[in-house]
């Protein structure tokens, strides 16, 4: 199998990923369902914490440790989330003119997460009506009872799904799930991510289980979150969109010395820089004259002239069984 070196045939199977995911879409109108009896906080408590993925980017006050959204407790000078969305809603009445409830801002939150961002946060939350998560509308209605718990008192009566919630549920979006043209070998795949010495080697920066490096993203649940579109366009375009927390930052240091890496964490007086090669450097914030976030991901961005078809597909193969 000839590897992805000529330009012309990488561009042509990039832009057939593009071009094979994209769906015509449209949604139903109607009256609001009434929620079902299985709306709880207990159920929604569960599905944040579990198949509803919300804790692979949130966490709550004390609980969980993920970063790449806003901490919904209270944490970080905040107060817990349903307290915070009085604030944000009237936010959103003064941009939209028109009057938004603080759970009709937990509800827009949920379904049209890119309608707005919190300052210091990226666009990358998933729907999660929508594949690969695909929530029910009464397994959505739990999560935001369980939100407006958090800080505040549950109210059902409150909540009203918007239709493309529903719609979603039912398949009348229309939405046909990207699928690769070759099926892949996921053991070959798994081999290709942990070997270190191979032309993959996904484990010298990523995290599956217990194995692996903190340098990227931690991956044992990624096709729990992410489509095979978007996976395949991490693995050939990295820079495209750079998950949260695993920006590349460019440090010089008093003496002129460059590094090149991950911030792993950071104080008032020191911070810690994982390399592309895994190192952990350690400096105190007064040994850095210049710091500056680049735009290019630290993950290598010439895999399509690396891996040969059938290895992108074995590896696509195998980063779809981590849920």
């Amino acid at each position: 199998m000839s590897r992805l070196k000529a330009p012309l045939f990488t561009v042509a199977l990039v832009g057939l990923f593009i071009w094979a995911g994209e769906v015509v879409g449209g949604v139903s109108g109607g009256p609001a369902a009434p929620l079902g009896e299985g709306v709880t906080v207990e159920n929604g408590e569960q599905l944040f914490w579990g198949i509803g993925k919300c804790s692979t980017c949130h966490s709550v006050g004390g609980r969980g440790s993920s970063v790449r959204g806003p901490n919904l407790g209270n944490a970080d000078g905040r107060v817990e989330i349903a307290l915070r969305a009085v604030e944000r809603a009237a936010e959103r009445s003064a941009a939209l003119s028109t009057e938004v409830t603080p759970t009709g801002y937990l509800v827009e939150s949920v379904a049209t997460p890119s309608a707005y961002v919190v300052d210091g946060f990226k666009d990358e939350m998933p729907k999660v009506y929508e594949a690969p998560i695909s929530l029910v509308p009464d397994q959505v209605a739990s999560i935001l009872l369980y939100l407006q718990s958090i800080g505040g008192a549950p109210d059902p009566s409150l909540i009203t799904l918007p239709p493309e919630i529903r719609a979603a549920s039912r398949g009348a979006a229309g939405a046909e799930e990207w699928e690769p043209y070759l099926d892949g070998d996921s053991l070959s795949g798994r081999r290709l991510f942990f070997d270190q010495d191979g032309s993959a080697a996904c484990v010298k920066c990523h995290t599956v289980g217990e194995e692996g490096a903190e340098v990227g993203p931690e991956l044992s649940a990624v096709a729990g979150t992410r489509t095979a579109k978007f996976i395949v366009t991490s693995i050939v375009q990295p820079s495209q969109e750079i998950a949260s927390g695993y920006e590349s930052y460019l440090l010089q240091t008093n003496n002129g010395r460059l590094l090149d890496g991950v911030l792993q964490r950071e104080t008032q007086d020191s911070l810690w820089l994982v390399t592309a090669d895994g190192e952990v450097l350690g400096l105190a914030q007064s040994d850095v004259a210049r710091r500056l976030e680049q735009e290019v991901s630290l993950m290598p961005g010439n895999f399509s002239d690396v891996l040969t078809v059938t290895e992108l597909h074995d590896l696509l193969a195998f980063l779809r069984t981590l849920r």
